[in-house]
């Protein structure tokens, strides 16, 4: 029976299932869910998380599920790329074995960082789909995206909200030319623990908030008096770009919280835009 991978995203937000395929979909604190391609004939399975990126202890959940069809799970906890390999019917005329590169692009480039192991020679194809030219166009990619970057220049706007004797302040600001949202960074001088407190970034051209998810950012999390980052959606998606020529290239930020005497006094937040 062919080794063959089902995998999918169940938490935090569910994602499409690839079938016998890479992804590049995946975002820190994934929770990735595996499993053979049904029918999973065969006598016996061995899943194997080959390699993860550096500082990751991803494994996969519950151990005794190695050995079954499925299914198995693993949290990503950094950026960079999984190889899975599955092996069915191992040591039998039926031996098979299929690799899955499972990815998240890094934040702010998407660059696309490749799993060691990695070939498409006459000692095997790994992962399942690699191009034909191997690791070359994606690295290519990844070096043309770099040089692009390292010309690049960046705004940054530096603020403070106005003090608002109300639940909500609002700043709003717009770029002078077609730009792209690589960066936003809060600071809060003193973190306030009397109420709930987030904020959104809005790009008006498109009415969508370009944080990670679509949602507020909570910042009941946040360090006193440190500058902390603000995961931001995927490159290429059209809540990052901003064009004068589309609703002025305006964007908002809407700071609120449920206390009724916040006035939100001592936080910062740069937003950071790139242009080339």
């Amino acid at each position: 029976m062919a080794a063959e991978i089902r995998s999918r995203v169940v938490a935090p937000v569910v994602k499409a299932v690839v079938d016998n395929a890479s992804r590049d979909d995946l975002a820190v604190n994934d929770v990735v869910r595996l499993e053979a391609v049904p029918p999973a004939a065969g006598t016996t399975w061995a899943w194997t998380l080959v390699f993860v990126p550096a500082g990751s202890v991803a494994v996969l959940t519950p151990a005794a599920a190695t050995a079954t069809s499925g299914p198995l799970e693993f949290t990503v906890d950094k950026v960079g790329p999984y190889l899975v390999r599955l092996t069915v019917d191992a040591g039998t005329p039926t031996e098979s074995t299929e690799y899955v590169r499972l990815r998240a692009l890094t934040g702010s480039l998407g660059l696309h960082l490749v799993a060691a192991g990695e070939r498409r020679d006459s000692t095997g194809v790994i992962p399942v789909d690699v191009d034909v030219e191997g690791w070359a166009n994606e690295q290519n990619s990844n070096f043309q995206s770099l040089e692009t970057a390292a010309v690049a220049r960046s705004y940054p706007y530096h603020f403070p909200m106005a003090a608002a004797p109300a639940a909500v302040a609002v700043y709003n600001g717009w770029v002078p030319t077609t730009c792209v949202l690589t960066g936003v960074n809060v600071f809060m001088a003193t973190v306030n623990t009397q109420g709930t407190f987030t904020f959104t970034v809005t790009n008006v051209a498109t009415a969508g908030i370009s944080l990670l998810g679509g949602v507020a950012f909570d910042m009941n999390g946040l360090v006193a008096a440190t500058v902390t980052p603000t995961p931001l959606k995927a490159v290429g998606d059209p809540d990052l770009v901003f064009d004068p020529a589309l609703s002025g290239g305006r964007w908002n930020i809407d700071l609120t919280s449920d206390n009724a005497l916040f006035d939100g006094s001592g936080i910062y937040i740069e937003l950071i835009f790139g242009v080339s």
